[in-house]
């Protein structure tokens, strides 16, 4: 075997292992992408759940907040009224001595 035929050989197997590393590389850009994809897809059926979650969320905390107003008002009234009728029954009471 000459040396041109040598390194024909080599420039031929070189094309052959350049061709198979192509094709495989094809494959897996093809498969990426389906998996980006997929990936995409499925964080557009996710995204709008969240969003929706956080929605719900922030209106649970809003009503929180206006259950702890509301609390802290009757809180009040109740000690509003229990200082009147403190009032009242020591005025009831001294006017009975």
């Amino acid at each position: 075997m000459s040396d041109s035929e040598g390194i024909e050989k080599l420039v031929e197997s070189n094309a052959k292992a350049i061709q198979a590393l192509t094709e495989q590389s094809n494959q897996l850009i093809q498969s990426n992408a389906k998996a980006i994809q997929a990936l995409t897809d499925l964080s557009s059926s996710i995204l709008p759940r969240l969003d929706e979650m956080q929605r719900q969320m922030v209106n649970t905390q809003r009503q929180m907040i206006d259950n702890q107003r509301r609390i802290d008002d009757n809180t009040a009234d109740i000690r509003e009224l229990t200082l009147e009728n403190q009032r009242i029954l020591k005025y009831l009471e001294s006017g009975k001595k």
